[in-house]
C-alpha cells in the first residue's frame, strides 16, 4: 500500500502513523505520550581569525555584530542655510553600517535637535554627543 500524507487541515497532525499517538497527545489511558528530550548542541567551531566559518556536520555559523563608523562633520549654518537662519549648530554624520553609507544632516534650532530624516533618527544622538550634550547613541 502507497504512503499517504495527511494534511494538517483535516487531522489537525500530520503524518501520524496507526497505532501510535502524536507528540504530545494524550494516550487512551489518559497519560501524555512521551516526548523525546532536546539534546545539547555542540559549540560552533571558530577559527584563530575570528571569522565564523561553517562547522562540521553543515551547523549555521554565529550571526556577527553590524560593523560601523561614524565621521561628523561640523558645518557652518549661515553659510548653508543662509544669513537670517536660526539654525545654531549644523552637523553632516556620515554613517556606515557594514558598507553602507548614509548621510545626514543635523540641525539646531528653536525647534530642539533633528535630522532631515526625522527626531528619532539616530544621527541625532551621536550629533548631540559630539556638541557636548549627553544623549544616548544606539
Amino acid at each position: 500500500m502507497a504512503k499517504v500524507k495527511k494534511r494538517a487541515g483535516l487531522t489537525g497532525v500530520r503524518n501520524v502513523k496507526p497505532g501510535k499517538p502524536a507528540k504530545g497527545k494524550k494516550l487512551a489511558t489518559g497519560r501524555k505520550a512521551a516526548v523525546p528530550a532536546k539534546v545539547a548542541k555542540a559549540p560552533r567551531s571558530v577559527k584563530a581569525g575570528g571569522s565564523n566559518k561553517l562547522a562540521k556536520h553543515g551547523k549555521r555559523p554565529v550571526a556577527d555584530e553590524p560593523v560601523g563608523r561614524v565621521v561628523i562633520r561640523e558645518l557652518d549654518p549661515q553659510q548653508k542655510c543662509g544669513e537670517g537662519t536660526s539654525v545654531q549648530f549644523l552637523y553632516r554624520v556620515d554613517q556606515t553600517v557594514d558598507g553602507q553609507r548614509t548621510a545626514h544632516l543635523v540641525f539646531f534650532d528653536p525647534h530642539g535637535w533633528y535630522c532631515e530624516h526625522g527626531r528619532t533618527c539616530p544621527a541625532v544622538a551621536h550629533a548631540q554627543k559630539h556638541n557636548g550634550q549627553f544623549a544616548r547613541v544606539s
